[in-house]
């Protein structure tokens, strides 16, 4: 029979261990490599929506959307503009609750205009949609924004 002291049996623990940790360091340099190398074939967008303003700005200028449909939109923005001013100002006609549906519908108004006509634009506004809220819903940014 084989008999191992507790020496023998904590060095066979700890090379397992240090071999454990080797490997694990190997598959994680691999994993990091890897990321990096998917990073560099995402394709880049040169002009990136981060406000309303700027996505005022790519609306006016697609083609993906009717003058007549664009009119409509900028009315529905400037209707949602006034009742966001509202809340801030302390007037609670619409709860943020009601605010974001709001807003929620009008982006995907937007959206169902421009997913099949300017696909470009629809990954652009699908990346902002969550800052421009955040804009929209924190008084001081709101304020900073949209004031003046």
């Amino acid at each position: 029979m084989l008999r191992l002291t507790k020496i023998q049996l904590g060095l066979g623990s700890l090379a397992i261990g240090i071999f454990i940790l080797l490997l694990s360091a190997t598959i994680t340099s691999a994993s990091t490599a890897t990321s990096a190398v998917a990073l560099q074939q995402c394709p880049s967008v040169e002009d990136e929506i981060v406000d309303l303003e700027m996505l005022g700005a790519a609306l006016r200028g697609s083609n993906a959307v009717g003058l007549l449909e664009k009119i409509k939109l900028k009315s529905s923005i400037d209707d949602l503009l006034k009742r966001m001013a509202a809340y801030h100002d302390g007037r609670r006609d619409h709860s943020l609750e009601q605010l974001e549906e709001q807003y929620n519908v009008l982006l995907m108004r937007i959206a169902s205009h421009i997913q099949h006509k300017d696909q470009a634009l629809h990954q652009q506004l699908c990346n902002a949609w969550l800052l421009i809220w955040m804009d929209l819903e924190n008084s001081g940014r709101f304020r900073e924004k949209f004031s003046g």
